[in-house]
Protein backbone atom coordinates (compact mmCIF):
# COMPACT_ATOMS: atom_id res chain seq x y z
CA UNK A 1 0.00 0.00 0.00
CA UNK A 2 1.02 3.62 -0.25
CA UNK A 3 2.55 5.65 2.09
CA UNK A 4 -0.35 8.30 3.75
CA UNK A 5 0.64 11.70 2.78
CA UNK A 6 2.85 10.53 -0.46
CA UNK A 7 2.75 12.07 -3.67
CA UNK A 8 1.44 8.65 -5.06
CA UNK A 9 -1.13 8.91 -2.30
CA UNK A 10 -2.53 12.06 -2.68
CA UNK A 11 -2.65 11.71 -6.56
CA UNK A 12 -4.41 8.41 -5.75
CA UNK A 13 -6.99 10.22 -3.62
CA UNK A 14 -7.20 13.37 -6.36
CA UNK A 15 -8.22 10.67 -9.22
CA UNK A 16 -10.40 9.30 -7.00
CA UNK A 17 -12.35 12.68 -6.44
CA UNK A 18 -12.14 12.84 -10.48
CA UNK A 19 -15.01 10.63 -10.74
CA UNK A 20 -17.27 13.34 -10.32
CA UNK A 21 -15.51 15.58 -13.02
CA UNK A 22 -15.09 13.35 -15.57
CA UNK A 23 -19.00 11.98 -15.32
CA UNK A 24 -20.35 15.81 -15.54
CA UNK A 25 -17.85 17.41 -18.11
CA UNK A 26 -17.34 13.99 -20.30
CA UNK A 27 -20.60 14.65 -21.53
CA UNK A 28 -21.36 18.53 -21.57
CA UNK A 29 -20.51 18.20 -25.34
CA UNK A 30 -23.18 15.76 -26.12
CA UNK A 31 -25.53 17.91 -23.80
CA UNK A 32 -27.73 19.63 -26.76
CA UNK A 33 -27.32 16.56 -29.34
CA UNK A 34 -28.57 13.63 -26.71
CA UNK A 35 -31.77 16.24 -26.11
CA UNK A 36 -32.56 16.38 -29.42
CA UNK A 37 -31.83 12.86 -29.99
CA UNK A 38 -33.91 12.49 -27.54
CA UNK A 39 -36.63 15.19 -28.48
CA UNK A 40 -36.78 16.96 -25.04
CA UNK A 41 -36.17 20.73 -23.80
CA UNK A 42 -32.91 21.47 -22.91
CA UNK A 43 -34.15 21.82 -18.84
CA UNK A 44 -35.05 18.13 -19.31
CA UNK A 45 -31.51 17.51 -20.88
CA UNK A 46 -29.89 19.18 -18.16
CA UNK A 47 -31.55 16.70 -15.61
CA UNK A 48 -28.87 14.51 -16.60
CA UNK A 49 -26.27 16.28 -15.19
CA UNK A 50 -28.97 17.51 -12.33
CA UNK A 51 -30.70 13.60 -11.42
CA UNK A 52 -26.47 12.82 -11.17
CA UNK A 53 -25.91 14.99 -8.87
CA UNK A 54 -28.82 14.16 -7.00
CA UNK A 55 -27.95 10.51 -6.50
CA UNK A 56 -24.76 12.12 -5.92
CA UNK A 57 -25.55 13.98 -2.82
CA UNK A 58 -27.36 11.04 -1.24
CA UNK A 59 -24.57 8.58 -1.87
CA UNK A 60 -22.30 11.07 0.05
CA UNK A 61 -24.69 11.23 2.91
CA UNK A 62 -25.07 6.82 2.69
CA UNK A 63 -21.01 5.92 2.17
CA UNK A 64 -19.83 8.99 4.75
CA UNK A 65 -21.56 7.46 7.60
CA UNK A 66 -21.44 4.15 6.51
CA UNK A 67 -17.41 4.95 6.49
CA UNK A 68 -17.27 6.27 9.99
CA UNK A 69 -18.91 2.64 11.35
CA UNK A 70 -17.28 0.20 8.92
CA UNK A 71 -14.09 1.86 7.83
CA UNK A 72 -12.90 4.20 4.79
CA UNK A 73 -11.44 1.33 2.07
CA UNK A 74 -13.88 -1.31 1.50
CA UNK A 75 -17.02 1.07 1.97
CA UNK A 76 -14.91 2.84 -1.36
CA UNK A 77 -14.54 -0.15 -3.35
CA UNK A 78 -18.44 -0.65 -3.34
CA UNK A 79 -18.63 2.97 -4.18
CA UNK A 80 -16.78 2.16 -7.28
CA UNK A 81 -17.85 -1.11 -8.22
CA UNK A 82 -21.62 0.61 -8.10
CA UNK A 83 -20.08 3.93 -10.21
CA UNK A 84 -18.71 1.19 -13.01
CA UNK A 85 -22.57 -0.22 -13.06
CA UNK A 86 -24.14 2.91 -13.76
CA UNK A 87 -21.91 3.58 -16.37
CA UNK A 88 -22.86 0.41 -18.04
CA UNK A 89 -26.49 1.36 -17.27
CA UNK A 90 -26.27 4.89 -18.84
CA UNK A 91 -24.61 2.76 -22.16
CA UNK A 92 -27.34 0.87 -22.36
CA UNK A 93 -30.06 3.14 -22.28
CA UNK A 94 -32.52 3.88 -24.93
CA UNK A 95 -34.73 6.55 -23.70
CA UNK A 96 -34.73 9.22 -21.76
CA UNK A 97 -36.16 8.26 -18.60
CA UNK A 98 -33.93 5.13 -18.55
CA UNK A 99 -31.17 7.37 -19.29
CA UNK A 100 -32.02 9.32 -16.23
CA UNK A 101 -32.52 5.99 -13.75
CA UNK A 102 -29.10 5.23 -14.63
CA UNK A 103 -27.51 8.69 -14.46
CA UNK A 104 -28.75 8.43 -10.67
CA UNK A 105 -27.07 5.42 -9.95
CA UNK A 106 -23.83 6.21 -11.60
CA UNK A 107 -23.65 10.02 -9.32
CA UNK A 108 -24.79 8.07 -6.07
CA UNK A 109 -21.41 5.44 -6.64
CA UNK A 110 -19.44 8.69 -8.21
CA UNK A 111 -19.82 9.80 -4.24
CA UNK A 112 -17.34 7.58 -2.85
CA UNK A 113 -14.78 8.65 -4.44
CA UNK A 114 -14.80 12.51 -3.13
CA UNK A 115 -16.46 11.96 0.06
CA UNK A 116 -13.89 8.90 1.51
CA UNK A 117 -10.52 10.99 0.05
CA UNK A 118 -11.32 13.88 1.83
CA UNK A 119 -12.00 11.79 4.92
CA UNK A 120 -9.44 10.46 4.53
CA UNK A 121 -7.09 13.04 4.46
CA UNK A 122 -9.02 14.34 7.66
CA UNK A 123 -8.30 11.54 9.94
CA UNK A 124 -4.31 11.27 8.84
CA UNK A 125 -3.72 15.53 8.41
CA UNK A 126 -3.90 17.88 10.92
CA UNK A 127 -5.57 20.80 9.81
CA UNK A 128 -3.55 23.28 8.19
CA UNK A 129 -1.96 20.44 6.66
CA UNK A 130 -5.45 19.35 6.05
CA UNK A 131 -5.92 22.52 3.84
CA UNK A 132 -2.95 22.46 1.96
CA UNK A 133 -3.56 18.73 1.10
CA UNK A 134 -6.92 19.22 -0.15
CA UNK A 135 -5.50 22.44 -2.19
CA UNK A 136 -3.32 20.67 -3.59
CA UNK A 137 -5.96 18.01 -4.59
CA UNK A 138 -8.08 20.25 -5.92
CA UNK A 139 -5.35 21.47 -8.56
CA UNK A 140 -5.04 18.14 -9.46
CA UNK A 141 -8.49 17.58 -10.31
CA UNK A 142 -8.86 20.49 -12.49
CA UNK A 143 -6.96 18.32 -14.78
CA UNK A 144 -10.26 16.53 -15.01
CA UNK A 145 -12.24 19.31 -16.70
CA UNK A 146 -9.47 20.18 -18.96
CA UNK A 147 -9.16 16.45 -20.67
CA UNK A 148 -12.90 15.60 -20.02
CA UNK A 149 -14.68 17.47 -22.66
CA UNK A 150 -11.93 16.96 -24.82
CA UNK A 151 -12.71 13.09 -24.82
CA UNK A 152 -15.96 13.04 -24.59
CA UNK A 153 -16.28 15.43 -27.51
CA UNK A 154 -13.92 13.39 -29.86
CA UNK A 155 -15.64 9.74 -28.75
CA UNK A 156 -19.26 11.51 -29.60
CA UNK A 157 -17.66 12.49 -32.96
CA UNK A 158 -16.50 9.20 -33.60
CA UNK A 159 -18.92 6.77 -31.83
CA UNK A 160 -21.76 8.81 -30.46
CA UNK A 161 -22.84 9.67 -26.56
CA UNK A 162 -23.44 5.96 -25.51
CA UNK A 163 -19.75 5.47 -26.03
CA UNK A 164 -19.15 7.97 -23.51
CA UNK A 165 -20.49 6.14 -20.84
CA UNK A 166 -18.77 3.50 -22.04
CA UNK A 167 -15.56 5.48 -21.31
CA UNK A 168 -16.54 6.45 -17.96
CA UNK A 169 -17.35 2.42 -16.90
CA UNK A 170 -14.07 1.39 -17.94
CA UNK A 171 -12.84 4.34 -15.68
CA UNK A 172 -15.29 3.65 -12.97
CA UNK A 173 -13.04 -0.33 -13.22
CA UNK A 174 -9.64 1.51 -13.25
CA UNK A 175 -10.38 3.55 -10.56
CA UNK A 176 -11.31 0.27 -8.73
CA UNK A 177 -8.36 -1.56 -9.33
CA UNK A 178 -6.42 1.46 -7.81
CA UNK A 179 -8.24 2.08 -4.99
CA UNK A 180 -7.63 -1.39 -3.95
CA UNK A 181 -3.78 -1.47 -4.94
CA UNK A 182 -2.87 1.90 -3.34
CA UNK A 183 -5.11 2.86 -0.49
CA UNK A 184 -5.01 1.10 2.79
CA UNK A 185 -7.56 1.96 6.34
CA UNK A 186 -6.83 5.25 7.41
CA UNK A 187 -10.18 4.60 10.31
CA UNK A 188 -8.79 1.94 12.81
CA UNK A 189 -11.38 0.05 14.58
CA UNK A 190 -11.60 1.73 17.52
CA UNK A 191 -11.93 5.12 16.66
CA UNK A 192 -15.02 3.89 14.30
CA UNK A 193 -18.90 4.87 15.09
CA UNK A 194 -21.38 2.40 16.09
CA UNK A 195 -24.07 1.91 13.20
CA UNK A 196 -27.37 2.35 15.11
CA UNK A 197 -30.47 3.36 13.76
CA UNK A 198 -31.25 6.88 13.66
CA UNK A 199 -27.08 7.84 14.32
CA UNK A 200 -27.19 9.28 10.67
CA UNK A 201 -29.27 11.65 11.15
CA UNK A 202 -28.21 12.62 14.05
CA UNK A 203 -24.60 13.10 13.06
CA UNK A 204 -25.62 15.10 10.56
CA UNK A 205 -27.48 17.41 13.49
CA UNK A 206 -24.38 17.17 15.31
CA UNK A 207 -22.28 18.30 12.22
CA UNK A 208 -25.03 21.29 11.54
CA UNK A 209 -25.34 22.55 14.85
CA UNK A 210 -21.70 22.64 15.62
CA UNK A 211 -19.93 26.24 16.06
CA UNK A 212 -17.26 27.01 13.17
CA UNK A 213 -18.89 24.77 10.70
CA UNK A 214 -21.88 26.57 8.68
CA UNK A 215 -20.25 29.64 7.33
CA UNK A 216 -17.34 27.65 5.48
CA UNK A 217 -20.06 25.27 4.18
CA UNK A 218 -22.19 27.80 2.93
CA UNK A 219 -19.38 29.38 1.16
CA UNK A 220 -18.58 26.04 -0.77
CA UNK A 221 -21.89 25.62 -1.41
CA UNK A 222 -22.12 29.19 -2.86
CA UNK A 223 -19.23 29.09 -4.99
CA UNK A 224 -20.27 25.60 -6.48
CA UNK A 225 -23.93 26.82 -6.80
CA UNK A 226 -22.49 29.59 -9.52
CA UNK A 227 -19.59 26.90 -10.94
CA UNK A 228 -22.05 24.65 -12.29
CA UNK A 229 -24.73 26.81 -13.41
CA UNK A 230 -21.64 27.56 -16.03
CA UNK A 231 -21.51 23.78 -16.18
CA UNK A 232 -24.84 23.02 -16.81
CA UNK A 233 -25.79 25.41 -19.21
CA UNK A 234 -22.47 26.75 -20.70
CA UNK A 235 -23.38 23.90 -23.68
CA UNK A 236 -26.66 25.46 -24.47
CA UNK A 237 -25.45 29.17 -24.16
CA UNK A 238 -21.73 28.29 -26.08
CA UNK A 239 -22.92 25.87 -28.82
CA UNK A 240 -26.48 26.79 -29.43
CA UNK A 241 -26.63 30.65 -28.34
CA UNK A 242 -22.52 31.74 -29.71
CA UNK A 243 -22.01 29.21 -31.87
CA UNK A 244 -19.09 27.60 -30.68
CA UNK A 245 -18.54 24.38 -32.90
CA UNK A 246 -19.17 20.91 -30.49
CA UNK A 247 -15.44 19.93 -31.30
CA UNK A 248 -14.35 23.79 -29.56
CA UNK A 249 -16.03 23.49 -26.83
CA UNK A 250 -13.72 21.76 -25.00
CA UNK A 251 -11.43 24.51 -25.13
CA UNK A 252 -13.51 27.31 -23.69
CA UNK A 253 -14.68 25.22 -21.05
CA UNK A 254 -11.01 24.13 -20.41
CA UNK A 255 -10.18 27.97 -19.99
CA UNK A 256 -11.95 28.29 -16.65
CA UNK A 257 -10.67 24.43 -15.43
CA UNK A 258 -7.32 25.83 -16.22
CA UNK A 259 -8.43 28.62 -13.70
CA UNK A 260 -9.45 26.86 -11.08
CA UNK A 261 -6.34 24.55 -10.60
CA UNK A 262 -4.25 27.89 -10.64
CA UNK A 263 -6.17 29.46 -8.09
CA UNK A 264 -6.20 25.82 -5.77
CA UNK A 265 -1.94 26.07 -6.73
CA UNK A 266 -2.26 29.27 -5.36
CA UNK A 267 -4.02 28.52 -2.37
CA UNK A 268 -2.02 25.69 -1.15
CA UNK A 269 0.96 27.95 -1.10
CA UNK A 270 -0.41 30.57 0.50
CA UNK A 271 -1.74 28.62 3.26
CA UNK A 272 1.84 27.92 4.34
CA UNK A 273 2.22 31.75 4.99
CA UNK A 274 -0.21 33.29 4.96
CA UNK A 275 -3.54 33.66 7.32
CA UNK A 276 -6.34 31.22 6.05
CA UNK A 277 -9.04 34.00 6.78
CA UNK A 278 -7.01 36.17 3.80
CA UNK A 279 -7.10 33.10 1.13
CA UNK A 280 -10.67 32.48 1.90
CA UNK A 281 -11.74 36.31 1.75
CA UNK A 282 -9.95 37.71 -1.19
CA UNK A 283 -10.82 34.26 -2.80
CA UNK A 284 -14.89 35.39 -2.29
CA UNK A 285 -14.32 38.92 -3.37
CA UNK A 286 -13.24 37.80 -6.92
CA UNK A 287 -16.34 35.40 -6.62
CA UNK A 288 -18.19 38.61 -6.79
CA UNK A 289 -15.67 40.26 -9.08
CA UNK A 290 -16.16 37.58 -11.64
CA UNK A 291 -19.73 36.89 -11.45
CA UNK A 292 -20.72 40.59 -11.77
CA UNK A 293 -18.38 41.36 -14.34
CA UNK A 294 -19.91 38.28 -16.36
CA UNK A 295 -23.58 39.99 -15.81
CA UNK A 296 -22.74 43.04 -16.94
CA UNK A 297 -20.09 41.36 -20.32
CA UNK A 298 -22.71 39.29 -21.84
CA UNK A 299 -25.59 42.51 -22.38
CA UNK A 300 -22.78 44.59 -23.80
CA UNK A 301 -24.00 44.74 -27.63
CA UNK A 302 -22.11 41.97 -29.57
CA UNK A 303 -21.52 39.94 -26.65
CA UNK A 304 -19.68 36.49 -27.43
CA UNK A 305 -17.83 33.40 -25.87
CA UNK A 306 -15.33 35.56 -24.38
CA UNK A 307 -17.99 38.25 -23.04
CA UNK A 308 -18.88 34.71 -21.05
CA UNK A 309 -15.43 32.87 -20.34
CA UNK A 310 -13.42 35.67 -19.32
CA UNK A 311 -15.28 36.74 -16.37
CA UNK A 312 -15.76 33.19 -15.30
CA UNK A 313 -12.20 32.46 -15.54
CA UNK A 314 -11.92 35.02 -12.61
CA UNK A 315 -14.71 33.22 -10.65
CA UNK A 316 -13.08 30.03 -11.40
CA UNK A 317 -10.00 31.09 -9.61
CA UNK A 318 -12.09 32.68 -7.17
CA UNK A 319 -13.52 28.87 -6.34
CA UNK A 320 -10.11 27.25 -6.28
CA UNK A 321 -8.75 30.14 -3.69
CA UNK A 322 -11.79 29.60 -1.19
CA UNK A 323 -13.23 25.88 -1.35
CA UNK A 324 -9.97 23.72 -0.21
CA UNK A 325 -9.53 25.98 3.12
CA UNK A 326 -13.14 26.47 3.53
CA UNK A 327 -13.66 22.73 3.55
CA UNK A 328 -10.91 21.96 5.61
CA UNK A 329 -11.87 24.42 8.37
CA UNK A 330 -15.91 22.95 8.17
CA UNK A 331 -14.77 19.89 9.21
CA UNK A 332 -12.16 20.23 11.79
CA UNK A 333 -14.63 20.81 14.77
CA UNK A 334 -16.06 17.04 14.16
CA UNK A 335 -13.38 14.70 13.69
CA UNK A 336 -14.97 11.27 15.21
CA UNK A 337 -17.39 11.93 12.27
CA UNK A 338 -15.30 13.14 9.63
CA UNK A 339 -16.76 10.49 7.00
CA UNK A 340 -20.61 12.48 7.54
CA UNK A 341 -18.55 15.92 7.81
CA UNK A 342 -17.40 15.47 4.52
CA UNK A 343 -20.30 13.92 3.01
CA UNK A 344 -22.56 16.45 4.13
CA UNK A 345 -20.57 19.55 2.70
CA UNK A 346 -20.76 17.37 -0.40
CA UNK A 347 -24.40 16.57 -0.44
CA UNK A 348 -25.35 19.84 0.43
CA UNK A 349 -22.98 21.36 -2.19
CA UNK A 350 -24.02 18.99 -4.84
CA UNK A 351 -28.30 19.77 -4.32
CA UNK A 352 -27.01 23.47 -4.73
CA UNK A 353 -25.39 22.38 -7.94
CA UNK A 354 -27.98 20.45 -9.17
CA UNK A 355 -30.71 23.42 -8.12
CA UNK A 356 -28.52 25.83 -9.92
CA UNK A 357 -28.43 24.07 -13.27
CA UNK A 358 -31.90 23.03 -13.08
CA UNK A 359 -33.21 26.54 -12.49
CA UNK A 360 -30.65 28.41 -15.02
CA UNK A 361 -31.36 25.91 -17.88
CA UNK A 362 -35.26 26.03 -17.15
CA UNK A 363 -35.59 29.36 -16.83
CA UNK A 364 -33.20 30.79 -19.23
CA UNK A 365 -32.05 27.63 -21.77
CA UNK A 366 -29.46 29.00 -23.76
CA UNK A 367 -30.04 32.83 -23.04
CA UNK A 368 -26.64 33.79 -21.37
CA UNK A 369 -28.43 36.93 -19.11
CA UNK A 370 -29.69 34.73 -16.72
CA UNK A 371 -26.95 32.78 -16.96
CA UNK A 372 -24.79 35.89 -16.34
CA UNK A 373 -27.50 36.70 -13.89
CA UNK A 374 -26.90 33.79 -11.52
CA UNK A 375 -23.50 33.89 -11.19
CA UNK A 376 -23.49 37.46 -10.65
CA UNK A 377 -25.74 36.69 -7.71
CA UNK A 378 -23.60 33.81 -6.09
CA UNK A 379 -20.92 35.82 -6.31
CA UNK A 380 -22.05 38.98 -4.51
CA UNK A 381 -23.54 36.62 -1.44
CA UNK A 382 -20.75 34.63 -0.99
CA UNK A 383 -18.13 37.64 -0.77
CA UNK A 384 -20.86 39.30 1.81
CA UNK A 385 -20.61 35.59 3.77
CA UNK A 386 -17.24 35.43 3.70
CA UNK A 387 -16.68 39.25 4.84
CA UNK A 388 -19.39 39.18 7.47
CA UNK A 389 -18.34 35.78 8.82
CA UNK A 390 -14.38 36.23 8.54
CA UNK A 391 -14.20 35.62 12.43
CA UNK A 392 -15.05 32.57 12.02
CA UNK A 393 -12.09 31.56 9.91
CA UNK A 394 -9.66 32.56 12.88
CA UNK A 395 -8.99 28.88 14.11
CA UNK A 396 -7.95 28.17 10.64
CA UNK A 397 -5.90 31.35 10.39
CA UNK A 398 -4.34 30.63 13.60
CA UNK A 399 -3.16 26.92 13.05
CA UNK A 400 -1.64 27.58 9.19
CA UNK A 401 0.17 30.45 10.04
CA UNK A 402 2.06 28.50 12.90
CA UNK A 403 2.44 25.62 11.01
Amino acid sequence: MTVVGSRRWIATLAALTATTALSIDMSLPAQPAMAREMRVSPDVGQLTLGLFLAGYAVGQLLFGYLSDAFGRRRVLLVALGVFAVGGVLCALSTSMTTLLCARVVQGFGAAGGPVLARAMVRDTQPLASAARVLSTMVSALAVAPLVAPIIGGFVHSHLGWHAIFVVLAAIGVAFFWLAATSLGETLPPERRTLLVAGAAVRNVGVFLSTPGTRIPTALVCLAFAGQFAFIADSPFVLIDRFGVPPSEYALWFGATALALMSGATLAGHLLRTRAAAQVITVGAVLLAVGGMACAVAVRLPGAGPVALVAPMVVYFFGIGLTAPPSTALAMDPVPAIAGTASAVIGGLQMLAGALAGWVVTRIGGSDPLVLGTWVGGTGVCAATLALVGRPGTRRLARVASLS
